[in-house]
């Protein structure tokens, strides 16, 4: 299969291009960067017969690509996944999908005219650590799911296009996408209504927020909460859990350890949930280990060969933009929002 990066910066390279360079029945024909030095780093990575671009358009309008991952700035993924669609190719963009669910519902449209696979880079999914949580869920091991919760204390984005509004869409729907995509995922109904705060107390230097706390409501009372600091760079893990009726289950991302309390007879499991090639994982601004990235490009590319629809498709990845723009309405309003604004 016969791929194009769109977009190798340093995340497109670091993430994208060094997973797809460990599979072998896939070939990195062709990519663009606005930077003449990451063209260069990435025909050092992939070789000399690399095709390279400064502009996205090229690449994409290139016969003889089967498929492209899109890692631009947010600004530019509606209008790469739209064009590549045209074009004809299979498309896995990074998050999120669109900067407004107009452009969501553009490309998750066009994606079904043409019949091409479309992913969405949610790559939480695809770590095995939430996706062993996702299965004690759904067998019932903590009965019926009433709390979730998120906590990431960590250091600041790197700098550039991340301290931007216009590129990002914000800091909720630049970081805490991939939580709340979680979050969705988990509940598994539909959010209702969302209440925020956040704030820029600490990172005046930058646009966006620096911290922010949401919570989410689901149907039937259900809830989630997130809770963010962007200025805490030392001694936090990223603390996910949820809790219902017959246990709680805690995780720890970076020590990929697990504990299950059921509630019947007061015991504790604390297991690790290793995921494999950790040596290909990529490492965030902040130092730490992201797993999913190399397994969602497996999926994508099994979904090509077979026609599966993805695990992480349009309209999971739409849902996931409304409940982020809801949680940053929320806090410009300073009031709570109803997601029929967002949803319908």
């Amino acid at each position: 299969m016969k791929i194009a990066l769109l977009g190798a910066g340093w995340f497109g390279r670091e993430a994208h291009l060094r997973n797809l360079m460990g599979m072998d029945d896939v070939e990195v024909v062709a990519v663009s960067s606005r930077s003449e030095e990451s063209l260069a780093a990435s025909r050092k990575l992939v070789g000399p017969d690399l095709k390279c671009s400064t502009r996205w358009e090229e690449v994409v309008a290139m016969d003889g690509i089967d498929a492209v991952i899109i890692a631009l700035t947010n600004d530019q993924h509606h209008a790469a996944a739209m064009a590549a669609l045209r074009a004809g190719k299979h498309v896995m963009c990074e998050k999120p999908l669109g900067l407004n669910l107009q452009q969501c519902d553009e490309v998750i449209g066009l994606a079904n005219e043409s019949g091409k696979i479309l992913q969405i880079g949610h790559e939480m999914r695809f770590q095995a650590l939430y996706g062993e949580m996702k299965s004690r869920i759904d067998r019932g091991d903590i009965g019926g799911l009433q709390l979730m919760w998120c906590r990431e204390f960590r250091g600041p984005m790197r700098p550039g296009w991340r301290s931007s509004d216009a590129y990002t869409g914000g800091t909720i729907l630049e970081k805490n996408i991939h939580h709340i995509d979680l979050f969705n995922w988990m509940m598994n109904c539909a959010p209702v209504r969302v209440s925020a705060q956040g704030g820029a107390n600490v990172l005046t230097d930058r646009e966006g927020l620096d911290n922010a706390q949401v919570l989410i409501e689901y149907d039937g009372g259900r809830r989630a909460s997130l809770e963010l600091c962007l200025f805490a760079p030392k001694g936090g893990d990223c603390d996910i859990g949820v809790c219902g009726d017959a246990g709680r289950i805690d995780t720890k991302n970076q020590a990929l350890e697990l504990t299950y309390h059921p509630f019947d007879d007061g015991s504790v499991e604390t297991v690790k949930i290793p995921d494999e090639g950790d040596d290909a994982n990529f490492t965030d601004s902040s130092g730490r280990v992201d797993r999913g990235i190399g397994p969602e490009l497996r999926h994508f590319i099994d979904c090509v060969r077979t026609g599966a629809s993805p695990l992480n498709d349009g309209p999971s990845a739409r849902l996931a933009v409304a409940v982020c723009l809801a949680a940053q309405e929320s806090i410009k309003r300073r009031q709570s929002v109803e997601m029929d604004e967002f949803t319908s």
